[in-house]
């Protein structure tokens, strides 16, 4: 839920958020005369009193303190995480930013860059930036109908956005995608009244949790640390996760994994060391690419930096995996990888090399 005003070239109000602790985001945002991003504050409130900052009964340590300014090619970040003794600064070399979202975007500001468009008079708006506190990707915004329009990049996926004729959202559904979200316009909200409500019951929690699997294979150690997204009653290979595109193979940052020893798997041998997976999911077979960078943020991953593509065998599963796992089992000659959710398991044998 969020209730906003937008004020000439300034942005500022309150959402609800339900992913990992429930809390109150008080924002505010503030444009240069061209539109993009001058500065931008986002602050994690206490759901049952918006005045007072948020202590996190999970203990994640979420950034509860965010803030971001652009002048002149230059944006700067400053991060307060919880359980931080000091701020995090991060400087990005960037002539303007547009978007600021990543796991809590903003759909106001999602409806200030529509705006933008309708003002502008043209069919498109394209090679916009977007960050999540100091991953710098593009995004873009394009009339499909009069009507309609469509926003997305990295940490949004593309969908089709009904709009007035400024630019304002009216609907757009987002069902099926990894913050499964549904928008339509309302009276102002008291987002302090619902916080209080909604804080007695669960919330979301973390949608990805990160797990970290470990095996001994022929005496030789193998590790893979990965985000784990759940299913939670959408269709994945094919909708979620598009056919024949490069998947991070989990969710947020990279999947990493670290070799003891070299693999071979068929006639491809991987050096030990330490590697980001990728995979390229199609319906009749997979391939898995190992990559030596394993800091890039992964939707937009440095294919220059791939050693090797490795096809993957599929099979489908009797019983539905609702969160995505990965698997190591030694057997007589080495040891198999399997790669499972939803339906489908992606799975390759391999021998250790010593």
């Amino acid at each position: 839920m969020e209730t906003y005003n937008m004020v000439n070239n300034h942005l500022y109000g309150k959402v609800l958020f339900r992913l990992f602790d429930t809390h109150i985001g008080v924002f505010s945002i503030h444009f240069h005369p061209d539109g993009t991003i001058r500065e931008y504050s986002m602050t994690a409130m206490d759901p049952l009193n918006s005045s007072v900052p948020l202590q996190s009964k999970e203990g994640w340590r979420f950034p509860y303190s965010r803030t971001m300014s652009c002048t002149g090619d230059t944006c700067t970040f400053y991060i307060s995480m919880m359980g931080s003794p000091t701020e995090v600064i991060r400087k990005q070399a960037a002539k303007g930013m547009d978007f600021y979202g990543g796991s809590n975007p903003l759909f106001s500001l999602m409806e200030w860059t529509c705006m933008r468009l309708a003002k502008s008079g043209k069919q498109a708006l394209g090679s916009l930036h977007t960050t999540n506190s100091g991953t710098v990707s593009d995004i873009s915004v394009r009339y499909t109908s009069r009507d309609t329009m469509v926003f997305g990049g990295p940490f949004i996926d593309y969908r089709p956005i009904r709009v007035d004729a400024s630019g304002r959202i009216l609907s757009t559904d987002g069902t099926g995608t990894p913050y499964n979200f549904i928008v339509t316009k309302h009276q102002p909200i008291d987002v302090d009244q619902l916080a209080k409500r909604m804080a007695k019951s669960p919330g979301i929690g973390f949608p990805s949790p990160r797990d970290t699997i470990r095996a001994t294979i022929q005496n030789s150690r193998i590790e893979i640390d990965y985000g784990r997204p759940f299913k939670r009653g959408r269709k994945i290979f094919g909708s979620v996760i598009p056919y024949d595109s490069v998947w991070r193979t989990g969710a947020n940052a990279a999947t990493v994994l670290t070799l003891q020893n070299g693999i071979r798997i068929g006639k491809t041998i991987i050096p030990k060391g330490k590697y980001s997976l990728y995979t390229i999911p199609r319906r009749d077979s997979w391939l898995l690419i190992f990559n030596t960078d394993t800091t890039t943020w992964p939707t937009d991953p440095n294919r220059s930096k791939e050693v090797a593509q490795i096809p993957l065998h599929i099979r489908t599963l009797t019983t539905p995996k609702e969160q995505f796992t990965i698997d190591i089992q030694e057997t007589k000659k080495g040891g198999i990888l399997k790669l499972q959710w939803d339906i489908t398991e992606a799975y390759t044998t391999f021998d250790i090399i010593k």
